[in-house]
């Protein structure tokens, strides 16, 4: 096959909010040293810090702006002084910088700011002074609309273990994919990351998969350009999928489907059993998966071995079990 993982020289590109990777950029000229994004990110991958207010000249210190409702549209004004919208500004600043940056595998983003927070932002209502949390960063807002497969998220969110397995199998894959163009055949790394991903498709979109199945099926080289992107786009709101306990439990049934020539009637018994006590939340998905692994190295099998559900992303990334 051709191993993507191997003919990866460089790393996962991630932007970042530049005030969660040391730099005194904030309004106050503080900064957040975020553990995740200074000791784990940056050894997996090449940061690309970023804070658009200070690369759109406001300064530092510099007043403290937020997003307003002004009769249901939304714009970014200084708090203490609201009539000085600079709602067009950063606009026209995040259309520059999305231009100038290099191919992105992920964003991590500061919850809450004004320009960069990408979930909940706090919208204040121009008459009431009632604050809501439904908004979105003017910058993020631009970064999601030009880059809708790159995933997102912002620092907090991250801190829950569903949520940040989540992102770094969305940032692996998209990393993945990325490297099918410089592969030597770029048309059989294609069908290579199908079939690598097909059980991680299974757990997360048992009906995506199907349908990522039948368009990788039907891929040769006279549409694979005009076909990939309808494909990547599918297979990324596939991956941003959270799948329950019962979808992995049916996932490693199917892999144990490839051992049953293999083990005796002791062996299967032992692994339904934590099938089942991973179900019921009493230890995690780990403990399952290493015992399959564990029989997979005395009874070898390519295609569930070179699967990427046993490893989506390097272990380090995760949070503490």
């Amino acid at each position: 096959m051709t191993d993507l993982t191997n003919m990866m020289k460089d790393k996962p590109q991630i932007g970042v909010s530049a005030c969660l990777a040391k730099q005194p950029v904030r309004f106050d000229g503080c900064f957040i040293a975020n553990p995740f994004v200074n000791n784990e990110c940056s050894e997996f991958f090449d940061l690309h810090t970023i804070c658009p207010e200070v690369e759109m000249g406001l300064g530092i210190p510099r007043p403290v702006i937020q997003l307003r409702d002004f009769d249901g549209e939304v714009r970014l004004v200084f708090s203490k002084n609201p009539e000085k919208d600079i709602t067009n500004e950063m606009r026209e600043y995040s259309e520059r910088k999305l231009d100038a940056l290099p191919p992105l595998d992920g964003y991590i983003f500061k919850k809450d700011s004004p320009s960069c927070g990408v979930f909940n932002v706090a919208v204040k209502n121009d008459k009431t002074g009632m604050r809501k949390r439904n908004g979105i960063g003017i910058f993020a807002q631009a970064f999601k609309d030009r880059f809708p497969e790159v995933p997102t998220e912002d620092e907090g969110r991250l801190n829950d273990k569903g949520i940040r397995e989540n992102f770094l199998e969305r940032v692996y894959a998209h990393y993945r994919w990325r490297q099918i163009d410089s592969a030597v055949n770029p048309l059989q790394a294609f069908r290579d990351f199908h079939k690598n991903y097909k059980l991680i498709l299974m757990a997360k979109d048992n009906t995506a998969y199907r349908q990522l199945g039948r368009i990788a099926a039907s891929v040769n080289k006279n549409n694979f350009m005009q076909v990939r992107q309808e494909y990547f786009q599918l297979f990324m709101q596939a991956m941003s999928k959270i799948p329950s306990q019962g979808h992995h439990v049916n996932v490693m049934m199917h892999i144990l489907g490839y051992l049953k020539d293999h083990l005796n009637k002791k062996d299967k018994i032992e692994l339904l059993e934590w099938f089942e006590t991973y179900r019921e939340n009493r230890v995690t998905r780990i403990t399952p998966l290493s015992l399959l692994q564990h029989h997979f190295n005395r009874h070898e099998n390519e295609y569930i071995t070179e699967q990427y559900y046993f490893s989506p992303f390097p272990g380090k990334l995760m949070l503490p079990q």
